[in-house]
């Protein structure tokens, strides 16, 4: 007889609005889109620059002030937890510009956001996308051709991270479900690992 594993886990009531990050090739004009369609509900979560050597921004890391950070020319462009919150205590959706693996860092500052990633069936539909606003320039074929391969490598290491997947259409469209997503998950109750077994 085998047992079935059971994980002991805790109810967590989000009384602000959760971060959301989502994944996928052509992430930026969709972040635009919800800016645009939903302003009061959609904040852009700006990284603050830092001129720091690499150990005291890694250090940030480790004691959880930063979630993640990029090397821009002579800084960092690093997301603070502080800036994350400021923006969910605001009610409102903070719109997250981090890299997958930084999840878990969210989850150790108990900060849970709606993950959603957008799926393509190939290169060819990224490529032939277009909105005379958001996306005015056709994207190139290779640039295509490597998020496809960069969006299948975040899929296959992430997705239990995910909290919804869009299947890719318009891009008005795939902005529409994603704000669906977003205000379904907003409103569930949320269950998470508890880590003190």
């Amino acid at each position: 007889c085998v047992s079935p594993a059971y994980q002991r886990v805790l109810k967590v009531e989000s009384t602000n609005r959760r971060p959301v990050l989502i994944l996928g090739p052509l992430v930026e004009p969709i972040k635009d889109m919800l800016l645009r369609e939903a302003p009061g509900k959609y904040c852009r979560c700006l990284p603050e620059g830092m001129k720091a050597q690499q150990q005291a921004i890694e250090r940030g890391v480790k004691d959880c002030l930063f979630i993640d950070y990029k090397r821009r020319s002579g800084h960092f462009d690093v997301t603070t937890v502080a800036s994350i919150k400021e923006i969910t205590e605001k009610d409102c959706h903070c719109l997250l510009d981090i890299a997958p693996h930084a999840i878990e860092r969210l989850h150790a500052v108990s900060i849970y956001p709606i993950v959603i990633f957008i799926r393509y069936r190939n290169a060819k539909q990224i490529k032939e996308q277009k909105d005379p606003v958001y996306l005015r320039d056709k994207v190139s074929q290779k640039h295509s051709k490597e998020q496809f391969e960069s969006a299948q490598r975040i899929e296959q290491d992430y997705s239990k991270y995910f909290t919804g997947v869009v299947q890719a259409g318009a891009l008005s469209n795939t902005c529409t479900q994603i704000m669906a997503i977003v205000d379904q998950e907003q409103n569930k109750v949320l269950w998470i690992p508890d880590g003190s077994t």
